[in-house]
């Protein structure tokens, strides 16, 4: 064997292996860290809007961060739902405390014991694609597109990631940025009612575009 072709095939085995070694990379989960906005008293204040059968009602979401060291975060959550009784649509009131790993967003603690053990929805890891998949408490999907979207008087690109179950679907958008939560659409049917819930950031103390 002459020197060219041992120079040849020494090039090639140094192309394969570079390829080899970009796509182990390539292919490899996320690193997951703390976002670094997070931080003891950052909040997001979102606008619920409801509507079904001819009526509609506005109410707020907020989830705060009381108290962050290390890796774990104490978050509190005030939101809104619904309860349909004889086609009667109520908004009720929701409050939760909440621990989380803020690295791996794995719900330690909750006052809703059924909770433990699955994911923080309000923010995902912000290094992901169309395709990626998210674990969040409402379940597993993935990155269906992405979306220019216009939120607190800026427009801001954002992952969505989307749910369908037999009653009720939900569409979710997350900052590209910061993978913070900016938007939700939900339809929930009830009882042969039909209600729309569109829940929009309003308020916050992050910085989005830090």
């Amino acid at each position: 064997m002459n020197r060219k072709t041992l120079l040849l095939i020494a090039a090639l085995l140094i192309v394969g292996v570079s390829l080899a070694f970009a796509a182990y990379l390539y292919l490899q989960p996320p690193k997951l860290v703390k976002p670094l906005w997070l931080k003891t008293g950052a909040f997001m204040t979102y606008e619920q809007f409801f509507v079904w059968s001819g009526h509609n009602e506005t109410r707020y979401m907020t989830w705060n961060t009381t108290w962050l060291r290390d890796d774990l975060a104490d978050l509190g959550l005030i939101s809104h739902g619904v309860n349909v009784t004889a086609g009667n649509v109520v908004i009720t009131h929701d409050e939760n405390n909440w621990t989380i790993n803020a690295v791996t967003r794995e719900i330690i603690n909750s006052t809703n014991l059924s909770y433990i053990g699955e994911k923080w929805a309000f923010w995902i890891e912000p290094n992901v694609a169309v395709g990626s998949t998210i674990d969040i408490f409402y379940g597993i999907s993935t990155i269906s597109k992405s979306e220019l979207i216009s939120v607190l008087g800026m427009q801001r690109d954002c992952w969505i990631v989307e749910y369908n179950w037999s009653t009720a679907s939900m569409k979710r958008w997350y900052d590209k940025s910061s993978g913070i939560l900016l938007k939700v659409y939900v339809v929930l049917y009830r009882e042969n009612v039909t209600i729309e819930i569109t829940e929009t950031t309003v308020l916050t103390n992050v910085d989005l575009e830090s």
